[in-house]
């Protein structure tokens, strides 16, 4: 019996150990995580404004409030003679590290040099893959509206994201991307201009369409940077700023901004309207979702030439193709040549509307580069180049 009592006391004092040892290996690790975490905060969006101090940033970031599980949004903004400087001032203001590996959209202001941009990938974790998008103004602006907008609406940025470069006609730029471009012989690059949309009370622009191309613009993200009193009822996203080596050139509207994105953007949806002529009537506003698109540039260095060709597949959208006989030959054919002259004339609008402020955002200029190195080196030029365009359409 004495033998058996030593083994229980043996057997307990081992359990002990084990519980102990546990703790003293566990439990520190454990807090030292929670105080890891509890030391930072996830930056969701950043904005980019040039100014004459040098760099302003201001940062959406997520919290974790007292309630179990749930977070909240809010905004600050620094300002350093650098981007290296003032992302250390924004670890500063909100006296924990900003962590920005998280980050999903990068909105930039009118003033700011590109230059900075490539900074911000290189000196931050910001990832190569952040999208970009552009204020009218001040990003400071845009981005204090879109955090208003997304903490009343429950949107996020991954849901304009996800919007806007899958199912939208929208011309989308990742970061990388934009300094690819940029850098490339076009020395062109372009960022979706993002808008807000006002209440009634502010402006009555909610729910209005855009008349270019027939919808196929985004309302699911965006922001113009107007931080007035009035209320945000939403986002849109229809014109497109042009970056050049020294900064913004220009903002396209609707319809050549729809121009660039049939050409140079991987866009699988979206929404174009045309006036169909047939049998001696014409049907206005007949609507038509894409379904893919192939557009190709050739060139012809011997004639100072090229070609941009796209061939678009689009399907009925609405009620007005049973107004057609699209069965029938004719109503075919007049329905895909209504639907041609109208994506070849957002894309000639697109490249002259470009030209005139010297920029080339279908990067003709890229192609000859690739392709006719010794004509680019000797003869080319943007304003002389002569470029025709070809647009077939099928049904589907």
């Amino acid at each position: 019996m004495k033998k058996l009592s030593e083994r229980k006391k043996l057997l307990i004092y081992k359990v002990l150990l084990f519980v102990f040892a546990f703790a003293v290996a566990f439990l520190p690790a454990t807090a030292s995580r929670n105080l890891e975490v509890n030391s930072r905060v996830v930056v969701e969006m950043l904005g980019v404004d040039g100014s004459d101090g040098g760099v302003e940033v201001t940062a959406q970031y997520v919290m974790p409030t007292e309630t179990d599980g749930a977070t909240t949004k809010d905004k600050v903004t620094v300002e350093g003679k650098t981007l290296t400087e003032a992302v250390e001032l924004l670890n500063t203001a909100l006296g924990r590290r900003a962590e920005l590996g998280q980050c999903s959209v990068v909105v930039v202001g009118s003033e700011l040099d590109p230059s900075v941009l490539g900074t911000l990938m290189t000196a931050t974790d910001v990832t190569a893959d952040v999208y970009l998008t552009a204020a009218t103004e001040k990003a400071k602006d845009l981005v204090g509206d879109m955090t208003d907008f997304m903490k009343k609406s429950g949107a996020t940025d991954a849901d304009f994201i996800a919007y806007s470069a899958k199912k939208a006609h929208i011309a989308t730029v990742t970061l990388l991307n934009f300094l690819s471009d940029l850098d490339s012989a076009s020395g062109t690059a372009f960022v979706p201009v993002v808008e807000m949309l006002e209440s009634d009370d502010g402006g009555g622009q909610e729910g209005e369409e855009s008349k270019s191309g027939g919808g196929g613009s985004g309302s699911a993200g965006g922001g113009g940077g107007s931080s007035g009193s009035s209320e945000q009822s939403g986002m849109k996203v229809e014109k497109l700023a042009l970056y050049g080596k020294t900064g913004r050139t220009a903002v396209l509207e609707a319809e050549s901004a729809r121009g660039v994105a049939w050409v140079s953007a991987p866009i699988e949806k979206g929404i174009v309207t045309a006036d169909v002529e047939y049998g001696g009537d014409t049907v206005e506003a007949v609507s038509a979702r894409l379904i893919k698109k192939c557009a190709e540039i050739t060139t012809d260095a011997k004639n100072g030439k090229a070609t941009v060709r796209l061939k678009a597949t689009l399907e009925p959208n609405g009620d007005k193709f049973n107004l057609l006989d699209t069965k029938g030959e004719s109503a075919s054919k007049a329905i895909k040549s209504a639907f041609a002259d109208k994506i070849r004339g957002e894309i000639e609008k697109a490249f002259s509307d470009a030209r005139a402020v010297k920029s080339d955002p279908l990067f003709i200029g890229r192609t000859f580069y690739r392709y006719a190195p010794a004509y680019f080196d000797s003869e080319y030029s943007l304003d002389k180049v002569k470029v025709d365009f070809a647009v077939t359409v099928e049904l589907k």
